[in-house]
């Protein structure tokens, strides 16, 4: 009986330290992100604010209904077929 079973030897790890960033990068790469959250946060805070006291409408939601439709109605690429990996014909290959 065989099977088509078959198993992967374990990577190697890579024996290579990673490289040490310096102290300036690092701190300028900490600002960029602190940056970017306070951005974010002051973005998300201003929508609430403008938000607070109004109804609520269904524009957000009438909006992505337009989005989807347009979507779909979007033309899909052509597909090529499916690769068949077809293993018994492989060993026989190998056999020869």
């Amino acid at each position: 009986m065989s099977s088509n079973v078959y198993y992967l030897a374990p990577a190697t790890p890579a024996l290579e330290p990673a490289p040490r960033l310096s102290a300036g990068l690092r701190i300028r790469l900490r600002l960029l992100a602190l940056w970017f959250r306070l951005r974010l946060t002051a973005a998300e805070v201003g929508r609430a604010l403008r938000r607070f006291g109004r109804p609520e409408t269904d524009a957000d939601s009438v909006f992505l209904d337009q989005r989807a439709d347009l979507i779909l109605a979007a033309a899909r690429p052509a597909r090529r077929p499916a690769r068949v990996i077809d293993f018994a014909a492989a060993r026989a290959r190998l056999r020869v």
